[in-house]
């Protein structure tokens, strides 16, 4: 199976996203293509609309063979065997629970929670907590930090793929979109609690005199 690895990135990258990246295209090489398992195609848009970065890059690698899609941000630090294991997992979407860059850091994988009072049914996106969690579990939507989607999903799935939008509690960004569009169109969203686990996003920090601790002489 030929994988896709999709990059929508600004005009540069982390360097720890790139070290990884590097060990994710060489042990595909020593290991997928050594078995005759399928290869590795590599794909980077650099831009600043992440929705058309996204469509764009999801069509060139659909129009190049691709079976699957995996979307990696240029801000993520991921393992190497990464693509084995999210192929492995067999299903349409596939994603991993990354946390946010900015303190306080929340989980981006939700659930769409309905409830029901005296106003009426109410909406609200409940945080998926991966910590010392087994497997898959199926939500709503996942972030996508790193997130794979096989071929069929494309297929069914209407065009434009990506696009922001309003969604039952108010606006949506475009992973959220693919994943409640996917949804309607019968592909269920899965996070991978263990991956998780291997996962890191990079953020910057601002070094003050606030952070300065003076070492004992």
């Amino acid at each position: 199976m030929r994988a896709g690895v999709c990059v929508p990135c600004r005009d540069e990258v982390h360097t720890g996203f790139a070290f990884d990246f590097a060990r994710m295209a060489a042990h595909d090489a020593s290991v997928r293509c050594k078995d005759g398992k399928g290869g590795l195609s590599l794909y980077i848009m650099p831009g600043t609309l992440i929705f058309d970065q996204r469509e764009k890059l999801a069509h060139v690698a659909l129009k190049e063979g691709c079976n699957a899609i995996l979307f990696i941000d240029s801000d993520m630090r991921f393992p190497p065997d990464i693509i084995d294991i999210m192929l492995s997992r067999e299903v349409g979407i596939v994603g991993v629970n990354a946390v946010t860059r900015r303190k306080p850091c929340m989980p981006t994988t939700k659930l769409l929670v309905k409830s029901e009072d005296e106003k009426g049914i109410r909406h609200h996106w409940s945080n998926v907590d991966s910590r010392g969690k087994k497997g898959m579990d199926k939500v709503t939507a996942v972030g996508f930090g790193a997130v794979m989607i096989r071929k069929e999903v494309f297929e069914k799935v209407a065009q434009p793929w990506f696009d922001a939008g309003w969604g039952p509690t108010g606006v949506v960004g475009e992973d959220v979109h693919f994943c409640v569009k996917a949804g309607d169109n019968g592909f269920d969203t899965w996070v991978d609690h263990e991956l998780s686990m291997h996962i890191k996003h990079i953020g910057t920090y601002e070094y003050g005199w606030d952070d300065f601790q003076q070492l004992e002489e």
